[in-house]
């Protein structure tokens, strides 16, 4: 049988064939814009962060910087150390670099914390710091604060409170900056000994030996040596806690008693009193031509078993 062609369907192939076209540029012109509208706003957003930018350096550039807080240098002095001048950009300035620049050329500067006032004052507030802790470097004293940075060196003498640290071989000490032994363990450990001593009670530490981790000791007022031997966190507390037990009663007996004691085995302590004899004075006669002076000698007087437990 012979097939015929149906006008109808051929004119229907050929508007579905147009309707594609029509479809395809449709589409392809839909594109475009979209990427035209994209383009536009990346060009947009790009011309907005250079208009910020530019705004940002021409408008905000400082004309004030005030110094505030507690410190015992001048605040030209501070200003100086900071590297900041007037002119310069108050955004762009960094506070890091500040805050290092002044701690370090400005020793007995703890912090700084820099503050902006929009549009044109940089305030800086300053912390201080103190001496808490002194070593001994080459025959002279060498200030340091509670986190072992460097404020004094080649100094003669020291005040009364400032506490005599041995921290074993010092590597460098360099002022402004932290000190540097061969272990830089003991600034942890220093830290932990002084947030316990302040938990339990104990005031008047005038030494602390570092020099051996593994040998702790700590002396209080120049005259009762607290062994405390290997510590952690949690036997550090338990063991000053015992040792101040044992110097309030070695004080309400007396208060000029010296000695030792020994905490180095956990819930135990042990007193072992050191006490000064002194010879009298022997009078001789008018043909002796040499005179006899005082003769003191330390000793170890008794040793007596500290049970009490910690608090």
């Amino acid at each position: 049988m012979k097939k015929t062609n149906n006008p109808n369907t051929s004119r229907n192939n050929q508007l579905s064939g147009n309707e594609r076209i029509v479809n395809r540029t449709n589409q392809r012109r839909k594109k475009n814009k979209r990427k035209k509208l994209i383009f536009r706003a990346v060009l947009c957003f790009i011309f907005l962060c250079i208009g910020i930018i530019f705004a940002l350096t021409m408008f905000f550039n400082i004309s004030e910087i005030t110094v505030t807080g507690d410190t015992v240098y001048s605040s030209e002095d501070i200003i100086e150390k900071s590297g900041v001048v007037v002119g310069d950009n108050l955004i762009f300035t960094s506070k890091k670099k500040i805050n290092e620049q002044v701690s370090t050329e400005l020793p007995y500067v703890g912090s700084v914390k820099v503050k902006r006032h929009l549009p044109t004052r940089l305030e800086l507030i300053v912390t201080k710091t103190e001496a808490v802790y002194a070593v001994v470097i080459d025959g002279y004293y060498t200030l340091l604060d509670a986190n072992g940075k460097v404020l004094e060196k080649d100094l003669e003498y020291v005040a009364e409170n400032i506490i005599l640290l041995n921290i074993g071989e010092i590597e460098t000490a360099e002022l402004g900056k932290r000190i540097s032994g061969k272990s830089d363990s003991y600034l942890e450990k220093l830290i932990d000994i002084r947030n316990a001593c302040e938990d339990c009670g104990i005031e008047d530490i005038t030494a602390i030996d570092l020099s051996d981790i593994y040998d702790i000791k700590l002396t209080y007022q120049g005259r009762i040596i607290l062994e405390l031997g290997e510590t952690s966190k949690d036997t550090l507390y338990k063991k000053l806690s015992l040792g101040k037990a044992a110097i309030d009663t070695q004080n309400e007996e007396n208060m000029l008693y010296r000695g030792t004691i020994n905490l180095t085995v956990d819930g135990k302590g042990y007193w072992s009193e050191e006490t000064s004899t002194t010879e009298p004075q022997t009078e001789v006669e008018e043909s002796t031509t040499e005179n006899s002076g005082d003769e003191s000698t330390t000793k170890p007087e008794k040793e007596e078993s500290i049970t009490a437990s910690a608090a």
